[in-house]
């Protein structure tokens, strides 16, 4: 690889890192947490191809070693980077959602949870109710009703099935980051409509649905899924960091 594309590659790398680190689509892709190396190494990367660029300059060109380089598959790496610079991939939804359990054996290990927040139908986040639900010797969501926001996961015709193999009604799921996109995995609760329509949801509506969670049908069997009995449901916007961490 010549030392011009070299240059122009790192160049380009430090720039989207730089670019997105600033815009905020970074959460697309890693952990807020991250944010502050994320923007240094993509700063630090944008300096080090400046200098190798100054200074294939002052010496008069980037040099040659006698050999006739063909650069031209290199530039296919510019095609990532620019489909992050100029498209910006959308957060992982629906498609991503799958039907393994985000519960290992260490995390059933139970333990007492603080109690619920004193307010009627508190938000809780998703993740949560689902550790509550496998963990909490206290029984917090035992009769409570709770507000929890996700998307709508279809689990019937030729949705995305649960870990028992049921199809009926929708679920609400969230997208779990652990430290990137690569490791993502979903956390999901079982929507049982009772008496409120749920009816011609679409597949990826963002809902904030209020209920009480029955945390016994959080089983091996479900895969830890838990179900909600639904007394009310609203549309929502999608929040603008759709991860839950």
């Amino acid at each position: 690889m010549k030392r011009e594309v070299q240059n122009l590659l790192l160049l380009f790398l430090g720039g989207a890192t730089v670019k997105i680190s600033l815009d905020g689509t970074f959460v697309r892709y890693v952990k807020p947490s991250l944010h502050p190396y994320l923007l240094a190494a993509g700063v630090v990367i944008v300096a080090l191809a400046i200098a190798s660029i100054v200074a294939d300059i002052r010496r008069g060109g980037p040099g040659d070693d006698g050999h006739d380089h063909d650069s031209r598959p290199y530039w296919l790496l510019l095609v990532p980077l620019a489909v992050i610079v100029f498209i910006a991939p959308p957060a992982l939804g629906v498609s991503a959602v799958g039907d393994r359990s985000v519960t290992s054996a260490a995390d059933r290990q139970r333990t007492a949870f603080a109690p619920l927040p004193d307010e009627d139908a508190p938000e809780v986040a998703l993740l949560e109710v689902v550790q509550r639900a496998v963990r909490d010797t206290e029984g917090s969501l035992d009769g409570r009703e709770i507000r929890v926001t996700g998307f709508a996961v279809a689990t019937a015709d030729g949705g995305s099935p649960r870990a028992d193999g049921t199809r009926e009604g929708i679920d609400l799921a969230r997208i779990l980051i652990i430290c990137c996109a690569a490791d993502a995995r979903s956390v999901r609760i079982h929507l049982d409509a009772g008496r409120v329509a749920l009816d011609g949801i679409a597949e990826g509506t963002w809902l904030r649905v209020s209920g009480t969670v029955d945390a016994a049908t959080a089983t091996e069997q479900t895969a830890f899924t838990p179900t909600m009995t639904v007394s009310s449901v609203e549309r929502i916007e999608a929040p603008e960091n759709t991860y839950a961490y």
